[in-house]
This record gives structure tokens, sequence and C-alpha cells, in this order.
């Protein structure tokens, strides 16, 4: 992210936290970031993409580990973290129901993560598994996670971090050694 982009960025989220998301625009978050109007089109459509692009880059920075399943308990925190840590801010980006709305890139991030941690955890414990029962589990597991991160960042009265991490890390240990000693029983 260059400097004009993480401008802007910091911009939005400063926007998005103090006022109503129906009053937040271009020019709104251009003239927040102290920046020309048009400077904004050369890096965005519009300000559901900057909202996906915060998401993409922040995240790729605070949970570093996402496709590998030897790390996946740290991604885990790192992604609660992050989230508790821009708590307001996805608060108001969680509740947009619009297309393009930042809730999806989240959920495709989740999912691809979550695929990629069933396919490295089949080759770090040589085990097999078909793509099709992949393509279920990474469903079944993204939807419950996607679920429990929102139910968690949009609670009035959440559960503490560490509450939060441990619930969720056991809910995807199990499944995930589950499915590790169904697949080496049946060999």
């Amino acid at each position: 992210m260059n400097v004009t982009q993480q401008e802007i960025c910091t911009a939005t989220k400063r926007v998005v936290v103090s006022q109503p998301f129906n009053q937040v625009n271009v020019s709104v978050i251009m003239a927040t970031a102290g920046l020309r109007r048009q400077t904004f089109y050369d890096f965005f459509r519009d300000k559901y993409d900057v909202l996906g692009f915060i998401y993409r880059e922040e995240i790729d920075h605070a949970a570093a580990y996402c496709r590998h399943y030897e790390y996946w308990p740290q991604t885990l925190t790192s992604i609660l973290r992050y989230f508790d840590d821009n708590r307001a801010f996805y608060q108001r980006v969680l509740s947009l129901d619009v297309q393009n709305a930042p809730a999806d890139v989240i959920r495709r991030h989740i999912s691809t993560m979550i695929a990629d941690v069933l396919t490295d955890m089949g080759r770090t414990e040589h085990i097999s598994v078909a793509d099709t029962y992949v393509k279920f589990l990474q469903s079944i597991l993204s939807e419950a996670l996607i679920t429990a991160l929102q139910d968690w960042i949009l609670s009035r009265n959440p559960a503490s971090l560490r509450d939060e991490n441990e619930w969720l890390y056991h809910y995807l240990q199990d499944g995930f050694n589950g499915l590790v000693e169904r697949q080496r029983v049946e060999v």
C-alpha cells in the first residue's frame, strides 16, 4: 500500500466510525484525508471498494500465516485480535447490506483460508480427503466461523477476546482432529 492509499484508508476508517454510513461519501473521505477528490479514483472504484481493500491489506498484515495448517491457531488469534482492535469500524461495516459489501470480502477470505488450511492439513498429516468433502467442510467451517465472528463483533456485550479465541479454537480443533482421526482409522 502506498502513502496515498494509506491516507485514504486512514481517513475512511475515521469517517466510517464517526458518521452514519449514509453520510459517508468520497468527498467526505477525501476532505478528511486532505486530498483531491479525484485522487480517490486513482485507487478505488467507490467507498465499498476501499472498505474491502482496508480489510484485505490489514488482515494480510495482521494474520500472516493464513494458509498453513500448522499455524491456524496463531492465525485465529491474530484475526480475532485484529477485529477486536478495529471493532468500532467493523460494527459499522458489517451492518452494511449492499452489493460489494465488505462482509462479502471477509466471507471470501475466511472461506479461502479454511480451504487452504484443510488442504495443507492433508499434506501435513498425510491423509487423503476428497475434494468434494474439502469443499463441504470449507463451506460449513467458514460459515460457522464467519457467523461467530459477526456475532462477537456486533454484540453489545461481547465475550472477552480470550474467551472467544478459546471457544473458536476448540471448535476448529475438534473438527480438524476429528477429521484426521477418522481418516487414519479408515486407512
